[in-house]
Order: structure tokens, then sequence, then C-alpha cells
């Protein structure tokens, strides 16, 4: 996992709460005291389901709840950290399709061709006049992050679209595919 989603997290409790808490996160997963994640780094995932975990235990709250909290938050830092990326995109529509080589860029640094492959063969996208099919494929099986985020996206540009997600890795499948039609785009100029 890129240490941005570590970073995002830890300022979310942090803003939500208190550094006293992100302490008692830091503790409840076994991290370091002195933790520093580099937002272009790749960590163990299994320390991220720790973290995550740790969170949902620490604010006694659901995963969803976390996750649903954590992409508003995600959305709002990367709107100030990359903040170019959405000037590429005039709606949610044509975000979401360059999502993957957004996500890419973070493997570009990576010299380790295993980390690189994983984090490049996470997404895949087809496109379609009033639509895209994401495919996803990670054995973090954050489908529902991706969700969360798609509908921040979404609202963020002003659109409206239905999610629907038809195969599901927490179900068994082999993927997740991600539906998403748009009934009303705008256009951001």
């Amino acid at each position: 996992m890129i240490g941005l989603m570590h970073k995002v997290l830890f300022d979310l409790i942090k803003n939500i709460r208190s550094e006293e808490v992100v302490e008692q996160v830091v503790k409840d997963a076994n991290l370091d005291p002195d933790y520093s994640f580099r937002i272009d780094t790749v960590y163990s995932d299994e320390e991220w389901h720790r973290i995550l975990s740790s969170t949902c235990k620490v604010l006694d709250v659901s995963r969803s709840e976390v996750i649903s909290a954590y992409a508003k938050h995600f959305l709002q830092d990367a709107l100030n950290r990359f903040p170019v990326w959405f000037k590429m995109a005039k709606n949610s529509k044509q975000f979401l399709e360059l999502q993957p080589a957004v996500h890419n860029c973070f493997a570009q640094g990576q010299t380790d061709m295993t980390v690189r492959n994983r984090i490049e063969n996470k997404f895949l996208v087809e496109k379609s006049p009033n639509g895209i099919i994401t495919h996803y494929k990670s054995n973090n099986k954050f489908c529902d992050l991706y969700k969360f985020l798609a509908e921040e996206v979404i609202a963020y540009y002003g659109d409206v679209a239905v999610i629907n997600e038809t195969k599901c890795m927490h179900s068994g499948e082999e993927e997740c595919e991600i539906r998403i039609s748009w009934d009303s785009l705008k256009v951001n100029l």
C-alpha cells in the first residue's frame, strides 16, 4: 500500500479526533511510535489492514464508516495535493476513465518490478458512451473504497450517476466489477 494512504488516514484521525487518538491507533496497530510514512513508498498490505482495523477499534466505528469518511478526506487531500488531476477532466466520467493512469503514477517510482506490476494491474476501465466498467483486482479487496471515492468524485463535479457492483471479490469472485452509468454530466471548463 502506498504511504499516501497511511498519511491521509492519520490526518483524518487527527482532524476528527486528536493526535493522542492517532497515537492510540499506532500503538494498537503495533507500529513503531516514531512511525513515518513517505507518500511515494510502498508499505506492507498487512500493515495497512492492521492500521485500518485499529482505527475502527479505537474510534469504535464500522469499516464502512471509516472508509466513507476516508474517501471524503482523501478527495480533499487530493484536490490540494494534486490539483492538476482534477483539471485534466471536465467531468467525473472523464476523471474516472483516467483513474487507472492516475493510480499508476505511483508505480513509476518503484524499482521492484513485482511491486510495480501489482500496483499497475489493479484497475482496468472499459469505456462506453454513458458509462464505464471498472475491473478491480487486488488482495486488499478495497472495492468499497473505490465506490466511496467514485461517489465523492461524482459529487465534486456535480454529476449524477449510478454505481452498481456486479462482481465482488468479497463474494468469492476473481475480480470486482463496478459499473457506473451517468444520468447527467456537467462539462466544467
